[in-house]
């Protein structure tokens, strides 16, 4: 599709002539993202890693900038799709004549309120920007798995968002407070505290009240990926920093050395049975010691604790005598506060009945996956041992549920690793973890393909969608990445037909239908 003069003139006076394009070159790269070629087999297309490109890029400034380019979009009945650091395919544009808003100069941090522990950034500003301007205060934040590299505004409002650190920082949905939001109609809409009229009262510290929360209409748990509207400020929750904030850091990445703050310390733990397994973590959370508690497999943790290719074959065979891991980390502010947590850990591991292999000296982690793991870094590491890795499930449950649900797909996933199209972890490749010290779990299953292979892309898409078609059946719970009307109108009426409710939403909200639904939902079934 090429603008109507008229139409890119009119663009082009909100943003000025170097902030909007329409050039081949420009528009084809937006079109491309890690994660592409699944979704284009999942939909019946061709194996390729690009998609549909966006009509225009467009890149707003302010929070004005971008409401009158939504304003444009309604005048001329053309889609628009936000856009912030992009990890994914949901960043791209579902349907032709979709304007891409790409928020990449909106990049600051608004304000950091130490004393009621939140701060208000924009959608550019990632978790490493963030968290680096925290750590000079002594504060932390969450951090969603997908790394630091992510925009923590989009992560907050419009995505899943666990983490490694979720035992104490919950889920980027748990993290919300006052939302600036821009509305499908153009119009802005002020969440909870921020829209108050009396300036007295009114600010970010609270994205609710007074009367229901709006906040579960705006995400839900995975988020509305772009489909109402754009968020142009947000605030989230701080915490203290989990230890000593000092980061001293040498050498060169991979092979650079990290001085461990004071009072942090990794627990590798091996359970001898799943049902096990699932108590330890039960048990653990229940005392409420951990900055992070979370099960993986004997390969996951072998990626986790290498630093490339040749340091996971060179270690991985250390690694593959353990049958259940469960990874524990300790963090204290004071000697006397870590020396209680090892005392409740050494006692929680008789009483569960598993192995602490740190304690043994037969795991234990180098310093660069203490810095790794205050990072958010842990999770990439699936991307150094194979050219690329998707999960599948993703349930937001009990932890028995979870564990079911781990079990359950083993069978199934040793099936494509007989056909050779995705990486033989013997199907037991997993990662789980606890939220908010146990009040619910997180379980998903990573699995590696090689994205340039299309054998293997197909059979990760058909084990994809072998993965949904099991929670369905099972009655596990709604994976990650039921979006867009086919699935959603699949899963609906398994689920109290929620996606009735969520079409009421994006018709009450975007009758027009003008931001993207491709992810999200349309206002009426059919309507693509």
């Amino acid at each position: 599709m090429v603008l109507e003069p008229e139409v890119y003139a009119a663009f082009e006076r909100v943003v000025g002539p170097e902030n909007l394009s329409t050039k081949d070159a420009v528009i084809q790269v937006y079109a491309f993202n890690w994660g592409v070629e699944l979704m284009n087999i999942q939909q019946g297309g061709d194996f390729s890693p690009f998609t549909i490109p966006p009509a225009a890029v467009i890149l707003p400034a302010t929070t004005s900038e971008v409401q009158q380019v939504v304003q444009l979009c309604n005048q001329y009945d053309l889609k628009f799709k936000a856009f912030s650091t992009g990890f994914g395919p949901w960043n791209t544009v579902s349907r032709p004549h979709t304007i891409l808003i790409d928020l990449r100069r909106m990049n600051h941090i608004v304000e950091i309120d130490e004393k009621n522990l939140h701060v208000v950034i924009e959608p550019y500003v990632t978790g490493s920007q963030l968290q680096a301007e925290l750590l000079k205060k002594g504060l932390n934040c969450h951090m969603p798995g997908a790394g630091p590299q992510v925009s923590a505004l989009a992560s907050s409002t419009s995505m899943a968002g666990p983490g490694f650190t979720s035992p104490v920082t919950g889920y980027s949905a748990r993290n919300v407070l006052g939302v600036e939001w821009v509305l499908p109609s153009g119009d802005i809409l002020r969440l909870g505290a921020l829209g108050l009229q009396d300036p007295k009262h009114a600010g970010w510290y609270t994205g609710d009240g007074p009367g229901p929360s709006l906040r579960g209409i705006m995400r839900g748990f995975m988020g509305a990926m772009g489909g109402l509207g754009v968020f142009t400020r947000v605030a989230v929750k701080l915490y203290p920093f989990p230890c000593s904030a000092s980061w001293q850091v040498s050498g060169n990445s991979p092979d650079f050395t990290f001085h461990v703050p004071d009072f942090m310390r990794y627990h590798v733990l091996d359970y001898k049975t799943y049902e096990a397994m699932e108590a330890g973590m039960r048990r653990i959370e229940e005392e409420e010691i951990c900055f992070m508690c979370f099960h993986t497999s004997a390969y996951g943790l072998g990626a986790i604790f290498s630093h490339s290719i040749g340091t996971f074959i060179k270690q991985i065979p250390h690694y593959l005598f353990m049958k259940h891991p469960v990874v524990t980390m300790l963090t204290a502010h004071s000697k006397r506060e870590l020396d209680y947590k090892e005392k409740v850990l050494t006692s929680l591991v008789a009483e569960t009945g598993c192995k602490d292999l740190t304690a043994l000296n037969k795991i234990v982690p180098k310093d660069t996956s203490y810095a790794e793991a205050l990072r958010s870094l842990l999770g990439f590491h699936g991307f150094l041992i194979g050219t690329s890795f998707q999960s599948t499930h993703g349930g937001l449950e009990t932890m028995t549920m979870c564990r079911n649900m781990i079990q359950a797909n083993i069978p199934l996933k040793q099936t494509y690793i007989k056909q050779k199209v995705i990486g033989p972890d013997k199907g037991q490749g997993v990662w789980a973890t606890s939220y908010e010290h146990g009040h619910f779990f997180h379980a998903e299953m990573p699995s590696m393909y090689d994205q340039t292979d299309e054998k293997s892309c197909r059979g990760m898409a058909n084990y994809m969608t072998d993965c949904d078609e099991m929670d369905l059946t099972h009655r596990f719970s709604n994976p990650f990445f039921i979006v867009g009307d086919k699935l959603h109108d699949k899963f609906g009426p398994q689920c109290n037909n929620y996606h009735v409710w969520l079409r009421k939403i994006k018709e009450a909200l975007d009758p027009k239908n003008i931001s993207d639904p491709g992810f999200y939902i349309s206002p009426q079934a059919g309507d693509r």
